[in-house]
């Protein structure tokens, strides 16, 4: 059987490595740890993971010859010949495959696959008052505020809700989108720079770094003051603000470190102990009557790097602030 094994398994070749076998009955538990497959190397061969799965999804001795393993745990004890057999099938079928030029993926790779098949449904929203559009997922919330205290002031940009005009989500997963409308000389003026000469553009005000902490600093003294204080855990991502050739348009990333009452148990539930909430920012001066239209479209960090990132991206990239120039 070991040396049919090895016949198979080199039949499979490119795919396959050889692979040697224990004298030992097998015994198929009741819980197989199916998590020692899941966490194969991308590397790995499909007929290699294949037949390890077969043999190891349980290889226990059972000496005393009772059904249970020597380890104590309990199962089906299945002859050695039925269990080799099915592997060597199983191995066979797919070097069949590979010998004819189908491909033998990894595991992980076919997850990954599978991962970025998955396509967020999105809508369109375009502001009643002819201010900006964009597309977020279909499944988010939205709300266009209205009222006239919970706008921001023309002249100060701020309000009860802060510089928010608009706002999308999903509350069940914590991802938020918001649009912010607020005038480019009181950013200025609230950090004590003097809004002298031409402000246009971005790259006239300062440097992309510099323009994103200020539009920063500014979005976390509207956060304290909501929330009564305390201190900024909101940081800009090295290297991520740029300005488009034209200079009308900013981007940049910011990361918040999120408290975590128990660590343990987040790391025990979802593999971590720290959580980030990552933010995609786009400002525009595009508006050109004096104020700076802005985006901010966030998700926990471990969604982020899934489906509902690359749905937070667009809806960044979709957006589009409306010229107001003639009015």
């Amino acid at each position: 059987l070991a040396a049919a094994a090895a016949v198979a398994l080199r039949s499979s070749a490119p795919c396959c490595a050889a692979a040697a076998f224990s004298p030992v009955s097998v015994v198929v538990p009741s819980r197989p740890p199916f998590a020692a497959g899941v966490a194969a190397s991308r590397s790995t061969p499909l007929p290699a993971v294949a037949l390890a799965l077969a043999l190891a999804l349980g290889t226990t001795r059972d000496g005393d010859g009772d059904g249970v393993g020597d380890d104590g745990e309990g199962g089906t004890v299945v002859g050695r010949r039925s269990a080799l057999l099915s592997a060597v099938c199983a191995v066979s079928s797919i070097g069949a495959l590979s010998s004819v030029g189908a491909p033998c993926p990894a595991l992980a790779d076919d997850a990954v696959a599978v991962a970025a098949a998955v396509e967020v449904e999105m809508k369109s929203f375009v502001d009643p008052e002819g201010l900006f559009l964009l597309n977020v997922p279909k499944r988010f919330y939205t709300l266009r505020r209205k009222a006239k205290g919970d706008l921001p002031d023309e002249k100060t940009g701020k309000g009860r809700r802060g510089s928010s005009i608009f706002t999308a989500g999903d509350m069940a997963k914590a991802e938020v989108v918001a649009v912010e409308r607020f005038p480019t000389a009181a950013l200025l003026e609230e950090s004590g720079i003097a809004p002298l000469g031409d402000i246009s553009t971005f790259p006239a005000i300062g440097t992309a770094t510099a323009v994103a902490e200020l539009i920063n600093a500014r979005r976390e003294r509207e956060r304290q003051q909501g929330t009564g204080g305390g201190t900024s855990r909101t940081n800009l991502v090295l290297d991520t603000a740029n300005v488009t050739p034209d200079g009308k348009t900013l981007a940049f990333s910011l990361r918040t470190k999120i408290d975590v009452q128990k660590p343990e148990l987040l790391l025990e539930q979802e593999g971590v102990s720290e959580l980030y909430r990552i933010t995609l920012a786009k400002c525009t001066l595009d508006s050109n009557d004096g104020n700076i239209m802005a985006v901010f479209a966030s998700a926990i960090e471990t969604d982020y790097r899934g489906p509902d990132g690359e749905a937070l991206r667009k809806t960044v990239d979709s957006f589009r602030a409306l010229d107001r120039s003639g009015k």
